[in-house]
C-alpha cells in the first residue's frame, strides 16, 4: 500500500498553485512551486501539509484577511462533495495546515473559509485551533452550521468538536468539560444523515473516556422512546465502555447480568509463533426462562516488555441466546506484527467477557522471533 505521505506530491502543489494564480494574478507560482518541491521528499505526511501551508502564506499578502479571502476564492472551483464521496484534494491538508497556524488573525475570514473547505475536503482539523483559543466565539457559528442544508457542514460541528479527534489536536477544555458541545450534539442526533449521526456517535464515545457519567446521562435521554437509528447512534456511541462492561452502561442498553454457564472454553493450539492465528471456542448453556441479548468479547491480557500484561479488549459476537438453549461460538484471531502495538514472548491470558462479566480465562504461550 503506497504512504498516504505521496499523496501530498508535486501534482497537489501544482494544482493548488494554479487555483491560487487565477484569484491572485501577482502570485509568484514559479518560486511556490520550486520552493514547496524542493524538500518535500524529505518530510512525513503531517510535515508536507504544514510546509506547503507555510509556503504559501508567505506568498500571500501581508493583510492575513486578504490572504485567506483568496484561498476561499480560489477554492471555488472545486466542485463540492456528495455525501457519499469518499476524501480526496490532499491540498486541503495543506489549507488546515495554514488556517491552524495563521487563522486566528483573520477570525471573521476564516469562518467563512472553513465552510467551504469542509465542503470539498473535510475542515475537522482546521477548526480545532479556533475552539481551543476562541470556543465561546465559535459557538454560534457552530449552532447555523447544525441546521445547514449541507451534510458535510453539519458533520463539522460534531467531528471538529470531538474533544480526541484522531490524528487530530485535543481540545483540553472539552476533555475537562463537554457541556458546552452537548446543545450541538442534541440538534444532530437525529440528523437525516447517517454520515452525520455515525459522528455524532463518535463524539459522545470520546466523551465517553473522560466523563463516563455525563456521557450516559446523554444516552439515558436518547433512549427515551428512540428511532432505530437513534439506537444504532447510541450503541456505537457506547462502544468503548461496552468493552470496559462498564454495568451502567450495558443496562441502559438492556444487556443484563448473564444467566448461563460456560461449559467449554478452549484456545488451539496454546502455543504460537506471532503470525499465526489462535482459534477459540466455548458453548455457553443458557440458565433462563427467557430469551438473553449477550454481548461476547475476550479480553487479551498481553505480554509487555517489562514482564507486567497488559488488557486489550477484542470484540467478538453480539446475539440473542434462547431460553434453556446452548450455543457453540467459534471466533479466530490472527496475531500479527503491527505499528500500533508491540508484542513479546511469553504467557498470555485471553478472558471471557459476557455483558460485561468475566466468565472464564484461559492461558496460551506466544513466541516472537
Amino acid at each position: 500500500m503506497e504512504p498516504f505521505k505521496n499523496f501530498i506530491n508535486a501534482e497537489v502543489v501544482r494544482t493548488l498553485s494554479k487555483l491560487i494564480q487565477e484569484a491572485y494574478p501577482e502570485f509568484a507560482h514559479k518560486r511556490f512551486e520550486r520552493n514547496c518541491i524542493a524538500t518535500l521528499d524529505e518530510l512525513e505526511l503531517k510535515e508536507r501539509a504544514i510546509h506547503i501551508g507555510e509556503e504559501l502564506w508567505e506568498e500571500l499578502p501581508d493583510n492575513p484577511t486578504e490572504a485567506i479571502d483568496i484561498i476561499r476564492q480560489a477554492i471555488q472551483p472545486i466542485p463540492t462533495l456528495k455525501e457519499d464521496d469518499s476524501f480526496d484534494g490532499w491540498m486541503f491538508m495543506a489549507i488546515n495546515a495554514l488556517l491552524s497556524a495563521h487563522g486566528l488573525e483573520a477570525f471573521d475570514a476564516s469562518l467563512k473559509l472553513l465552510p467551504e473547505v469542509t465542503k470539498r475536503f473535510t475542515a475537522e482539523f482546521g477548526i480545532r485551533v479556533f475552539l481551543i483559543s476562541k470556543p465561546k466565539k465559535m459557538l454560534p457559528a457552530l449552532k447555523r452550521w447544525a441546521k445547514d442544508s449541507d451534510p458535510h457542514l453539519r458533520r463539522l460541528v460534531s467531528e471538529g468538536t470531538r474533544s480526541r479527534l484522531p490524528w487530530g489536536e485535543q481540545i483540553p477544555a472539552f476533555i475537562e468539560d463537554p457541556t458546552p458541545i452537548l446543545p450541538l450534539l442534541e440538534l444532530l442526533k437525529d440528523d437525516p444523515s447517517e454520515y452525520v449521526r455515525r459522528s455524532v456517535a463518535n463524539n459522545l464515545n470520546d466523551i465517553s473516556k473522560d466523563n463516563p457519567e455525563l456521557m450516559l446521562d446523554v444516552v439515558e435521554n436518547w433512549l427515551q422512546a428512540p428511532s432505530k437509528d437513534r439506537i444504532r447512534l447510541v450503541k456505537h456511541a457506547c462502544r468503548s465502555l461496552i468493552k470496559q462492561g462498564h454495568p451502567r452502561c450495558l443496562k441502559l442498553l438492556g444487556y443484563g447480568k448473564p444467566k448461563l454457564s460456560v461449559e467449554a472454553f478452549q484456545v488451539t493450539p496454546n502455543k504460537i509463533t506471532l503470525g499465526e492465528k489462535l482459534a477459540l471456542s466455548l458453548v455457553l448453556q443458557s440458565k433462563s426462562s427467557k430469551t438473553q441479548d449477550l454481548i461476547v468479547d475476550y479480553k487479551f491480557h498481553l505480554v509487555k516488555a517489562n514482564g507486567q500484561t497488559a488488557p486489550k479488549v477484542f470484540k467478538g459476537n453480539n446475539l440473542s441466546l434462547p431460553a434453556k438453549a446452548t450455543k457453540t461460538i467459534k471466533k479466530r484471531f490472527h496475531l500479527k506484527p503491527i505499528s500500533t502495538r508491540k508484542y513479546y514472548t511469553g504467557e498470555n491470558t485471553i478472558e471471557l467477557l459476557i455483558n460485561g462479566q468475566s466468565l472464564a480465562k484461559i492461558p496460551f504461550s506466544l513466541k516472537v522471533p
